[in-house]
């Protein structure tokens, strides 16, 4: 091993050694903590949507304005949003289950004995690759090994440091289609209290309220395909930020641990 090519080594077995031992929890544990913020409060806006429309189905509305009978199903207006409010509520709770095993990750990695001996560990092997005595291939094989030990805990925070940022960056869209969800739901609400006010109402009353239901009815109907695209959406980026990318990262630090280093002669 030439001098310079060791003195290289040196140099990256001292970054490595940082990078061991540096707290890592505060700063990409705030960004975790946010991220699970995020996906609470868009899964409450879901589950609050699919509790107004589960109130929905199954309602009837027979109105008959100038003699001509008219039956109005909300219930069945709304079944495909409804389902599609499930699905992604599902994939909302793998994301909160996600975001949890990452924290879990680590704090484990974080735990300060540990650091302590991962930095010792590699200042050893800074000692280990000084000294010239030592065969070239031991050197190399101690090199790897503190390099993989160094990946493997850097790929959690690499990992939440890149889906942060993704969320951020989609956030006003992501605004944009809960503001659809929620404007939906205050409809299908107000739908609700209308139909079971009317049932205690007198003729009049309860002409003027099955007006009003039409109304509201015509407005659902224009919102549910906006609301059906805005799931859409809600489901592809919380897919994309915290299923594909956690995926593609643990497949990329698998290939480049295991073909680079560990399989490298």
């Amino acid at each position: 091993m030439t001098t310079k090519l060791r003195i290289g080594y040196v140099i990256l077995l001292v970054a490595c050694s940082v990078l061991l031992w540096m707290p890592l929890e505060s700063n990409i544990g705030q960004q975790l903590t946010s991220m699970l913020t995020v996906t609470l409060s868009v899964y409450a806006v879901l589950r609050g949507l699919n509790a107004v429309i589960s109130m929905a189905q199954g309602t009837e509305l027979a109105i008959e304005p100038m003699g001509i009978g008219v039956t109005l199903a909300p219930g069945e207006l709304l079944d495909p949003l409804n389902d599609m409010i499930e699905q992604v509520s599902s994939v909302l709770l793998i994301a909160s289950a996600s975001i949890g095993i990452q924290k879990i990750i680590l704090n484990l990695s974080d735990i300060e004995l540990l650091r302590w001996v991962l930095a010792a560990i590699s200042i050893f092997a800074i000692l280990f690759v000084a000294i010239k005595s030592i065969s070239a291939s031991k050197q190399k094989s101690v090199i790897r090994l503190i390099v993989v030990l160094t990946l493997l805990r850097l790929v959690v925070p690499t990992m939440v440091l890149t889906s942060n940022l993704m969320q951020t960056w989609l956030e006003s869209e992501r605004q944009q289609s809960i503001a659809v969800l929620v404007s939906t739901e205050n409809d299908v609400r107000v739908l609700n209290q209308t139909t079971a006010s009317d049932q205690d109402a007198g003729w009049f009353q309860n002409l003027t309220a099955k007006l009003k239901l039409t109304d509201i009815f015509t407005s659902i109907k224009a919102k549910t395909d906006n609301a059906v695209t805005a799931a859409v959406y809600i489901l592809a980026e919380f897919v994309l930020v915290f299923i594909l990318i956690p995926l593609l990262f643990i497949a990329i630090a698998y290939k480049l641990i295991l073909g680079r280093f560990i399989r490298r002669d």
